[in-house]
């Protein structure tokens, strides 16, 4: 500046992170589903596989962790000592239930704006 001063920077706070869903091992029509509801609630969706399962969810720190039961069960130790470690609800559905409409709308609606309201409260019951 003219006077010998230097421009000072603005600082801006930066918004906190969207709160995440990570979708694993879940039919077509629940993870569009789910995209639509975050899309609609501000929670941020990612899909994952068996095998990019656990560094995703070591890295991102989701709030839910959306996964069809038969893949629990092909290794629930996996699954329960990761969701401890994040902390994140995992939330097991049957491959019926994904495929039913009202079920999948109901059960993927309490879990969006559950996330959407409590972002960073750590683990807790979003489904009653």
């Amino acid at each position: 500046m003219e006077d010998g001063t230097k421009p000072r920077k603005a600082v801006v706070p930066s918004a906190p992170p969207a709160p995440l869903v990570i979708v694993a091992g879940c039919p077509a029509e629940l993870v569009a589903a789910c995209r639509e509801a975050g899309a609609r609630l501000g929670v941020a969706v990612r899909e994952c596989d068996l095998r990019s399962l656990r560094p995703t969810i070591a890295a991102s720190q989701p709030y839910a962790i959306l996964v069809v039961e038969e893949l629990y069960r092909f290794d629930r130790e996996a699954f329960d000592s990761v969701t401890r470690q994040v902390p994140a609800s995992l939330v097991r559905i049957d491959r019926q239930e994904a495929h039913d409409e009202a079920a999948r709308r109901l059960l993927i609606d309490a879990i969006f704006e559950s996330a959407a309201t409590e972002p960073s409260s750590g683990i807790r019951s979003i489904l009653t």
